[in-house]
């Protein structure tokens, strides 16, 4: 896999909205994440969500639209790293996000709204709703209450300074969870979120459970978080992902004014070339095959074969990846991709389910850093333009 999560995430919410549509779908609702008030710079995990918001709403399906904060329930990743960091460190140094006011809720009160959402005519107008469950609090006494909950004693000593980048690694260590969903996440605990109020809030505030109801029912006698209910289903995908050996690869790139999909495709063809210095050669049939040769055409390395969905499609231009010396000859065949976004002034270019025939090992060290390079390398050129 490369690319970020917003990158891809962005990727996902245009293809979920297509296919919804396509599928006649009347109404899609989305678990997106509190917003700060006002007009504050937001971190790539809230901008992030915002941006899928808008691309759900670009088509023509309703969209409703649930902010929350920290969910707790079992398998959450936020609640099980908060209940690991507080379980496993009697001291902690408290960067200065942790001053930042959140609100949390429990997943039981998000699966009311959902339902409220789904059943009753007045909360399925495509409106968007906040969800606040427990009082509005700082991390700092997030933290001390859930201490305090699980019979902690914890010193704790404010530092005042976020140290994003180094204390993304300890509470990744100690909060058992990936640096990967920290990062991101971590970013986004600096803004004070409070849920807004509303009809829907209203509504499910009769039952809202309190913070240790939320934490009786999601920790477990040993004091762990519970483990996540679809752990055995994860178990059984990562293990036919791994056996699979496909590649997927997402890139963000600026859009040059004036320029469609197949003329980004057919500009990537022709940059490449002069770039390599003819090391490398693009060439395009009448049929719209785009083949690349390595020094003329002595070794063919990819075979493109355009999707029979995107020949005219001046926001998409898609190619199957039907052969060459650098690709194995599997079912379904990967993709590669150019799909434009005008309104976020960007191109997200894509691959999808390449196999590379290269060993795994030689791969990842040869092949998939250069593609990322080559990538960048195109990024900056349309910048250019």
């Amino acid at each position: 896999m490369q690319g970020s999560f917003e990158d891809t995430d962005l990727l996902l919410a245009d293809n979920f909205i297509r296919a919804a549509e396509s599928a006649g779908l009347k109404h899609i609702i989305y678990l997106s994440g509190l917003m700060p008030e006002g007009d504050e710079h937001l971190s790539p995990h809230l901008r992030s969500r915002l941006e899928v918001e808008r691309v759900l709403n670009s088509r023509s399906i309703k969209v409703t639209v649930l902010r929350a904060g920290l969910i707790f329930g079992p398998g959450g990743s936020s609640f099980s790293m908060l209940i690991n960091l507080v379980s496993g460190l009697p001291v902690m140094l408290l960067p200065a996000w942790v001053r930042s006011t959140t609100q949390s809720i429990d997943i039981q009160n998000v699966c009311e709204a959902f339902e409220l959402c789904l059943t009753e005519e007045a909360f399925s107008t495509g409106a968007v709703y906040d969800l606040g469950g427990h009082e509005p609090m700082t991390y700092r006494d997030l933290i001390l209450r859930t201490a305090s909950f699980l019979g902690k004693r914890i010193k704790t000593y404010n530092i005042p300074w976020n140290l994003f980048a180094l204390s993304r690694h300890w509470v990744a260590h100690f909060g058992e969870v990936p640096v990967a969903l920290v990062g991101p996440l971590q970013e986004s605990l600096q803004h004070d979120l409070r849920a807004r109020k509303s009809p829907l809030l209203d509504r499910i505030s009769i039952h809202i459970l309190s913070l240790e109801d939320s934490l009786s029912r999601a920790v477990g006698s040993d004091g762990k978080p519970m483990s996540n209910p679809r752990m055995k289903t994860q178990a059984v995908d990562s293990k036919q992902i791994k056996k699979d050996k496909r590649v997927r690869s997402v890139q963000r790139m600026p859009l040059p004014p004036g320029l469609d999909a197949q003329q980004i495709s057919r500009e990537y063809g022709q940059w490449l070339s002069r770039t390599f210095a003819n090391l490398i050669n693009a060439e395009t049939d009448d049929q719209g095959v785009v083949r690349f040769y390595l020094i003329s055409k002595r070794l063919k390395l990819l075979e493109l074969t355009p999707t029979p969905w995107t020949l005219q499609n001046k926001r998409r231009c898609a190619y199957y990846i039907s052969g060459g010396y650098l690709s194995k000859n599997v079912d379904p065949l990967g993709r590669f991709e150019f799909r434009l976004f005008p309104s976020n002034n960007c191109i997200i270019a894509s691959i999808h389910g390449f196999a590379p025939k290269l060993p795994w090992f030689l791969y990842t060290v040869t092949q998939a850093p250069l593609h990322a390079f080559v990538m960048r390398a195109f990024s900056r050129y349309l910048a250019r333009l």
